[in-house]
Formats: structure tokens, sequence, C-alpha cells
């Protein structure tokens, strides 16, 4: 049995990037799209990523930010309570300045547990910032799981499936991601489903701990390139 555990990273502001940011990027848009599309809606994809995944009646994981730049998690707030009553997971975006610090990681799961009215289990450090000490204190903090582990920028194998028990967390590394493949492995468009075929052939091959790992930002989904 193969297992896909897909997210989303929410990584902007809900009212997108600053414009200049946006304009820079105009060539990784469809031009008709552009046009057409204010430039805040170009990032903004959770509802079309509702949609895809209804229609193939799958469930995946976005980890939201408690700290934006210019913005609030709070500004999501109806995203996130519609993503939960349709049985989609919510998880923490934990900022990197908080992870040597528990009580700072406290307080990010409280402001989100303040949205969505449950406790969160799982977690994600913004830009995969992972150091050894994380996962005990994310057991401390009632946390199940972390996916924040990543050996490699340029390369996947084995190392980055499956899963491991480290102080009562369970660790998923990152199998694939949008900005690795686009930017440090340098794969084309085209070649995309090709390499998601290869890795999940490199999965079916092992004899244990056969999960994939997918983070597909929720920017990206309008954008050509990934992250």
């Amino acid at each position: 049995m193969q297992y896909i555990f897909l997210s989303h990273d929410v990584d902007w502001r809900k009212q997108g990037p600053p414009l200049e940011h946006i304009l820079s990027r105009k060539d990784r848009f469809e031009p008709e799209l552009f046009e057409k599309t204010k430039p805040e809606d170009l990032y903004r994809n959770i509802p079309e990523y509702m949609e895809i995944e209804e229609k193939f009646d799958i469930r995946s994981t976005f980890f939201f930010r408690t700290f934006y730049e210019n913005g609030d998690v709070l500004d999501y707030e109806d995203d996130i309570k519609q993503l939960q009553k349709s049985n989609w997971e919510i998880g923490l975006h934990t900022d990197p300045s908080s992870i040597d610090n528990l009580d700072k990681i406290r307080l990010e799961k409280e402001k989100l547990e303040s949205i969505t009215g449950k406790q969160i289990v799982g977690n994600r450090v913004h830009f995969l910032n992972y150091n050894p000490e994380l996962p005990n204190k994310l057991e401390k903090l009632g946390f199940n799981y972390d996916s924040s582990l990543r050996h490699s920028k340029d390369r996947i194998d084995e190392k980055e499936m499956g899963y491991s028990r480290i102080h009562g967390i369970i660790e998923f590394p990152v199998t694939l991601m949008d900005a690795y493949l686009f930017t440090y492995m340098k794969i084309r468009e085209e070649k995309i489903i090709s390499e998601f075929q290869k890795t999940l052939d490199l999965g079916r091959s092992l004899s244990e701990n056969n999960v994939i790992s997918v983070i597909w930002h929720d920017n990206v989904l309008k954008m050509k390139g990934g992250r």
C-alpha cells in the first residue's frame, strides 16, 4: 500500500504579496489570466484546490502561518472554517524565529486554535527550518506529527520518504515540493508528471514506510515554475 501525504503551505497573507513582487513575476502567468485577475487573487487559490481535491475525493492539509508580513492569520478565518467544515486538516506553519522557544510555539498554536476551535496536531516550520530539538518541543505541546525535515534540496531518494518517530512525534520528511523541483532540481514543467511517477515508483519499491509527502504551495496554482 502506498500513502500520499498532500499538503499546501499558505505562505502569503490573504491580500497577497506586494504589487512589485507580483509584477516582477508577470511572465510566469498566462497573459490573459494576468489581465483578467486582480493581482491579489493570482496568489489566492484555496477554493480552487478544494474544488480539485473534492473532484478526486481526497483531502489535504493546509499549513497556516500566524505571522504574515503586513497581514494576519485572522484574515483567513473564513477559509479555515470552510476547510474544516469540509474535512480538510489545518496545520501550523511555525515561524522559524519560534522554533528554539517553547512558549513562542505555544502562542502560535493557541492563536491558530482560537480560529479552529479544535486542537492543532500537525506542524511544519516555514522554510523547512528544522532542528533536532524541535520534536521534543512539539510533543510537549500536544502535536502528533511534524513535516519539516528535508535532507537535500536537489535530489529525491528513500531518505526523503516514509516516516520516523522522534520523541513521540511522527516525522514525515518532505519528498516532493514545487520550490525544490523547479528551483534546485531544474525540472521543467513538462517533466513534472514523469518526475512524480518516478518518485512514486521508487516508493513502491521500498519494503516498508511507503509514504510520499508532497508540498504544493497554495499560491502557485496559476503560476509557472512553482514557489
